[in-house]
This record gives C-alpha cells, structure tokens and sequence, in this order.
C-alpha cells in the first residue's frame, strides 16, 4: 500500500517482492516445461516465450516468430507449405476467435536426409485482458522413431512367427505324409512327438496318448518297446547313434511290416559343445515293399537260372533224342524187311517142304529144316507180326512227343530280345505244349488259331508268359470248380486267334466257376488273389496286365458271370513299333 504522499510502505514492498517471487517461480516452470511455449495475442501477435524459443522456432520454420515478443505467430503459421500453414493457423483462429477448447495437432517436418515430429497443442486463455492462447510445440522425433522401431521389431517378430507356423505345420504335414515310422523323446526319454506312421503301427489312437510318456508307461507291448527299452539309454549315456536294426513289427492290424529302425542322439543345440545330450530322435524305416521284392527278385533269379539250365538240358536232351528216333526209324524198317523174309521162309517151310523131305528122310537137310520150322513155331511169327510195328509205331509218336516237347523248351527258355517279329500262333502252340501239365488232369484245351494272324512286332517271351499266366489260371479255375463238387470230369479251355484290321485279337476261354463283378474290378491288381494261402501271389494277372497294357500298347479285358466261367481278351496292335516311337 501506498500512502497519500506516494510512498510505499514496507507493506507494499513485501507484497511485491512476494510478486516477483511468483513471476519467477512461474517462469522456471515454463522454461522446465517438455517443449517451447508461447503466449498469443488477439491478433496472432506474441505476447511471450519460453526459454530456448527462437532457435527451436528456427528449427520450426516459424522465421517470422523467433524474434519472440512482438512478432506474429499467425503469419509464422501462414507462411507455411500448404496444407501445414492453412492448418495450424486455422486452428489458432479457431481458438483466439471462437475459443475453442483444446487443440492439437501431430505433424511431420521433412528435411534433408531426415524427418522430425512436433505436436502443436493451443489452448485458450480467459480473463485476461490481452492474451488469448497458449501454443506449446513439443518435439517428439525420437518418440515416434522409438515407435517406428517397436512396430518394425513387432511385424519382423510377426513375420517370422508366422513363417516359424508356416515351418512347423510344413514340417507336421511332412512327418504325416513320411510312411516311416518316426518318433522323439526329451531327456527323461518321455514322449515329445510322433508321426502318423507311429501312432499305426503302433496302434495308438492319437498322439495325446502318447506324449509326455515313457515306453513302459505307453502300454503297447510289441517286439519295439523291447528294442527301445534296450537301445536308447544306451544311446543317451554314450552319444553314439545306433543303426540299421532290422525290426519284424506285427501291427494291430495282424499285417507284419519290416523296419530298419536308426535311433539318434538328440542334442540341444541352445547349449555349448559338450553340453548334456537331451534326448533321442527314432526313424524306423518301412522295408517291407524292398523285403518282399528283394525276394521276388531272388525267386526271379532262380527262376532265371532254372530257365538256362532247362534250355541247356533240353539241347543235351535233343541230341541223343535225334539218334533214339532215327535209329527207332530204322527199326521200324527193317523189321518190315525181316518180317517179310519170315513169312516167306515159314511159307517156304511149309506141308510142300515137308512132304519133300519125308520122301528122303536120310537128307541132311532134313534136321536142320525140321529145327528152323520149331523155331517158327515158337515164336508165334503172327503176334510178332501184329504187335511189333504197333510198338514201333507208339514209340515213334512218343519220340516226336518228347522231341516236340524238348524244342518247346528250348524256345520258351530262349532269352528275350527285345521287340522281333513273332508268329504268334506259334508262340501259343509252344505255351500249350509246355504248359500241359498244368491243364491236362483237369481240362481239354481247344486251339482255334486263324492261320491269317500271321507274324507282328511283339515282345515274344513277355507275351508267352502272358499266355502261360492265362492258361495256368484258367486250369486252376476249373480244378476250384471240381474241388467244389462239380460233375465234370474235366473242364474246357478254348484259345482262339484273329486277325483285325488293325490288331491281333486272342481269345482264352474257359468253363469255370466265373466271378462277380467285385472281383473282376479288382482282377488286375496287384497282390490281388481269391486263391488261398499258399496257392498265388496275386502277381500273375497283375503282371500280365501291365505287359499287354504298357508294353505292347494293347488290351486286356476279362468278362465273367458267376457259375459261367471267364473269357480274357487280349488285343495287340499289328503297328506296334510305330506306336511306340510316338509315346517316345
């Protein structure tokens, strides 16, 4: 206070210390304040400023309001690129004019080689006799990069995590579709993953019976858990891989599977070199299809070798088979000759010669007549007559037989060459002739060979196995058919040949017992059989099918009914070279 002369009284001065304490109290807050501050006028004119104002407005490209007190804020705004200083200044208006609340805007400054960030926020200022609003501009550069980071550091997590997703399901539908069986186990050798394989031949219904347990707690009691049992610990105390087990596994199904099963040490890779193995990785390898065609190929082999030793003994056969007939053959004719110089002599020793004789008894022609004609006599010259060309004549028939048989052989046994021009009405004779201790016990076997069939490019050994296979079947048939209680004696099998206009057309028919039509859709697959244990493979058909099918480029189709027997058609192209330089 003041008083009436105008001198202040220690009153007042307290009071306007007390003011100026909190103008500076208040002007170090400003100053403190996290970006730069001004007060604006009803104009846009600036009233004040922080601290620091006039090198960050600079820094703003607000030139025209560093200078602080006195300069213009809206004209600063103004000045601006568009659309930035149409904005900002809009938004000062919108404040000084109308007072509208808050205010704030986030925006991007572009430099060269760089970018900052601000925020404007402009708020109103009542009561007042001259200021209007505050703008506060605060930096928020290193904010928005810190943001720009976290969002490439979370889509690059994101990314790989999905690509991690994308790996495992990748690696789960592998390990599904593997038919292998495969399996692996912590350190505590309890269950961490399986395959599909696994949980079938092990016959689990799902993994979740099977993860986070031990083989003695898995409950299957197989040929495996004993080999696993055994094998794995020691794999976990040495380190040493254990390989190339041959494991004969019985599945649930009763089906028996060959595996080469391979149990690994598994090692954390997270951990140095040296660190504690953590478990094993199995791999049993299903061998079964390689088992059985390593047999059927060593059967095969033998067969082999059979064959070449059947053509090798059937040409040592031919040779002393050549001298029997030929020398029977002379036999035959000489016998003739010897039995004419019988009768005639037995007629020349007759009642005539004797009558002679008597007439001079004391002849010494006399014995010696009398002792040829007992000779004669006993030895019944009519029966030999009779029965001795007979015999000659069967065993000439049985020669040709065995010599025919013998050149059967031989031509069966011949090794393939390939695609040759084959006559094939005489590769079906040689099949039937070699083939006729399959049929004979059982049925008849018609040929009714077109002699127009003629020669045509074929695989000649493949296909007379095919026929072979026919031929062989089709005797089996019928010999199910007697088993089963038919009154025929023996069946019929009937081959029959023609010549299309394009193709070769054959015919192997039987009287069996037929099949459904079940059996006729399944008739060429492979391993298929309706023959019992023992008694097919299910390879015959199969093979033949693929023979006539893929390698002669033909057909082979089969038409039954039960009780009716079966009648296979086979088609070969009369081109079959050409055809097979277009599939090439």
């Amino acid at each position: 206070m003041h008083d009436i002369t105008g001198t202040a009284t220690p009153r007042d001065s307290v009071a306007e210390n007390n003011v100026h304490e909190r103008e500076r109290l208040l002007r170090s807050v400003v100053d403190s304040l996290d970006g730069w501050l001004c007060i604006v006028a009803q104009d846009g004119a600036i009233l004040d400023v922080s601290r620091g104002w006039g090198e960050h407005a600079v820094a703003l490209q607000l030139d025209g309001a560093a200078s602080g007190a006195g300069a213009n804020l809206l004209d600063a705004f103004s000045a601006l690129p568009e659309p930035l200083g149409p904005t900002l200044a809009g938004m000062l208006l919108e404040v000084i004019e109308e007072g509208t609340e808050n205010r704030s805007l986030k925006y991007q400054m572009l430099w060269t080689g760089r970018s900052d960030w601000f925020v404007l926020r402009i708020q109103p200022v009542r009561h007042h006799p001259s200021a209007r609003a505050v703008a506060t501009f605060v930096d928020i550069t290193q904010g928005m990069r810190t943001q720009e980071e976290l969002r490439r550091i979370t889509h690059e997590a994101q990314t790989l995590a999905a690509a991690l997703a994308e790996e495992k399901t990748l690696l789960a539908e592998v390990l599904s579709s593997i038919p292998h069986l495969v399996y692996w186990k912590g350190p505590d050798l309890r269950y961490k993953g399986v395959n599909s394989a696994f949980l079938t031949m092990r016959g689990t219904k799902g993994q979740e019976q099977v993860l986070g347990r031990t083989e003695a707690e898995l409950g299957v009691d197989d040929v495996l858990q004993q080999i696993l049992t055994e094998v794995e610990p020691r794999v976990v105390a040495t380190g040493e891989r254990t390989e190339g087990l041959r494991v004969d596994l019985i599945c649930p199904d009763g089906e028996q599977r060959t595996l080469l099963l391979s149990v690994l040490p598994h090692l954390d890779e997270r951990s140095d070199p040296g660190s504690l193995r953590t478990g094993v990785i199995g791999v049993g390898a299903d061998v079964t299809r390689v088992r059985y065609l390593e047999r059927k190929l060593a059967q095969a082999n033998r067969l082999e070798s059979i064959g070449q030793l059947a053509a090798g003994v059937a040409h040592e056969i031919n040779t002393p088979m050549q001298y029997v007939t030929d020398n029977t053959r002379f036999l035959a004719e000489i016998f003739d000759e010897v039995t004419g110089t019988l009768r005639r002599t037995a007629t020349l020793l007759g009642e005539e010669m004797a009558e002679l004789l008597r007439a001079d008894p004391d002849s010494p022609v006399n014995a010696e007549v009398q002792r040829v004609r007992e000779d004669l006599a006993q030895i019944d010259l009519d029966f030999i007559v009779t029965e001795v060309p007979q015999a000659l004549t069967q065993t000439m028939e049985g020669l040709e037989r065995v010599t025919h048989i013998v050149r059967a052989m031989k031509d069966f046994s011949h090794p393939g060459q390939g695609l040759v021009e084959t006559d094939i009405n005489q590769a079906i004779q040689t099949t039937v002739d070699i083939s006729r201790n399959e049929w004979k016990y059982v049925a008849r076997l018609e040929l009714d060979l077109d002699p127009q069939t003629g020669i045509i490019p074929c695989h000649a050994n493949e296909f007379k196995q095919v026929i072979l296979n026919l031929i062989v079947n089709a005797a089996q048939a019928i010999e199910e058919k007697r088993e089963a209680g038919s009154t025929a004696v023996v069946g019929n099998i009937r081959i029959a040949t023609r010549r299309q206009e394009d193709r070769v057309r054959i015919e192997v028919i039987d009287d069996g017992p037929g099949m459904s039509e079940d059996t006729q859709r399944r008739i060429f697959d492979p391993f298929f059989t309706t023959k019992e244990v023992g008694k097919g493979t299910g390879q015959g058909l199969s093979l033949a099918y693929a023979t006539i099918v893929q390698q002669h480029r033909g057909t082979l189709d089969v038409v039954s009914c039960p009780g009716h027997g079966a009648q296979f058609t086979i088609t070969i192209p009369l081109d079959l070279e050409n055809e097979e330089e277009e599939d090439f």
